[in-house]
């Protein structure tokens, strides 16, 4: 029987040697699980089919090593090795962490002798990080997030088709909540049947479940319940194979306001015209001016300083903010989120996602978007 395989969905030999070059490295070091699993395959996240490397990863540590060329090496538990494989040249297997410590000791040592610079990701281990300063000094140490963030943007076609998958999973999860909605629900059972739901539609992990009722903290799960007349925020994503989605609608337990109505229509618009805006060669500042210039026509104020992000391995990646010079490209995925206050506090706003081609901005989310009353 040959091996199983995981490979990675988006890595691109070219890209990145090209970057490589381009920022001077002659190797780099990976340690963060959606790093380690984008370019290896390795299911190091926790949103994996068994999420036991994630669990395990403060007593079973896993690294993926590449050079300029683009060959990697794969550290890793070999319990996790055993008749798989993965994006990688050579795998070196450790049974406990104190081995693999020293395989990775004499990796960086070896290395050492034959390259001159390498990087490391911000969120490197500061013990890992130790052990490449004993190999390498200090002068030949680099950051490699801006080049792994570059590789990251441009998404490979299955990678967009897991994507998509992600975002019909969690529309259909918030069309089957706005059917449970009713005046006495609380908001832990709502997050509750959020996640159940999610799983139950093929979601392999849960990316957030942002909920409020009213202008109350939506960042944490408060018990409380649902009144009359406030305003409902399903703010959900789900990961898909570690793909993630973000998805946004509004209901309201009572008449919807007049006001709030219009604001909502509003941003709406904005949100339409920035997407008509995304081509390819258009840079995240331009789109962010433009959405204050929007904001600006209708006399209303930013809530928030960026007006939408890249999505991927990250619910947020890049942010579209003041002065970014991230061009829009093919194969890149960006989620527009744009909101004002309502006057009784509320944050009322419209969020879609859009993957681009070379035409533009095709959008990606296609759940109703007006506020929704709660019958």
């Amino acid at each position: 029987m040959s091996d199983v395989q995981f490979l990675s969905q988006g890595f691109s030999l070219q890209r990145f040697t090209s970057l490589m070059q381009k920022f001077q490295l002659d190797g780099i070091l990976l340690t963060s699980p959606e790093n380690v699993y984008y370019a290896s395959g390795f299911p190091s996240i926790h949103s994996a089919g068994n999420p036991i490397l994630y669990a395990l990863r403060n007593v079973l540590p896993y690294y993926d090593y590449l050079d300029r060329e683009g060959n990697a090496t794969l550290l890793c538990w070999g319990g996790a090795a055993a008749g798989v494989r993965f994006s990688a040249r050579q795998v070196i297997t450790f049974p406990d962490a104190a081995t693999a410590r020293q395989k990775l000791g004499e990796l960086l040592a070896q290395q050492a002798k034959q390259i001159g610079r390498i990087g490391l990701e911000t969120t490197c281990p500061l013990e890992t990080y130790r052990m490449v300063e004993n190999a390498f000094d200090a002068g030949r140490i680099a950051l490699c997030d801006e080049l792994i963030g570059e590789m990251r943007l441009i998404k490979s076609a299955n990678e967009i088709g897991y994507m998509k998958r992600s975002t019909a999973i969690v529309e259909q999860t918030v069309a089957e909540l706005m059917g449970l909605l009713h005046i006495g629900i609380s908001r832990p059972e709502l997050i509750h049947q959020a996640k159940a739901r999610m799983l139950k539609n093929g979601a392999t992990g849960i990316g957030h479940v942002t909920i409020s009722f009213g202008s109350s903290n939506p960042e944490v799960e408060i018990d409380e319940q649902l009144q009359p007349n406030k305003l409902v925020v399903l703010d959900l994503g789900a990961l898909y194979l570690g793909y993630a989605s973000d998805n946004r609608r509004l209901l309201y337990s009572g008449k919807i306001p007049a006001g709030m109505l219009a604001l909502h229509a509003t941003m709406c618009e904005i949100v339409d015209e920035v997407a008509e805006r995304m081509k390819p060669g258009t840079s995240f500042d331009e789109l962010y001016q433009l959405a204050i210039q929007l904001y600006q026509k209708h006399k209303l104020d930013p809530f928030i300083p960026n007006v939408g992000h890249s999505i991927g391995l990250n619910t947020e990646e890049a942010w579209i903010y003041k002065e970014s010079p991230v061009l829009v490209q093919p194969g890149m995925v960006i989620n527009l989120e744009l909101y004002s206050l309502y006057e009784t506090g509320e944050l009322i706003g419209d969020e879609e996602t859009y993957y681009i081609d070379e035409i533009g901005a095709q959008q990606m989310t296609s759940l109703p978007r007006p506020i929704k009353e709660i019958s």
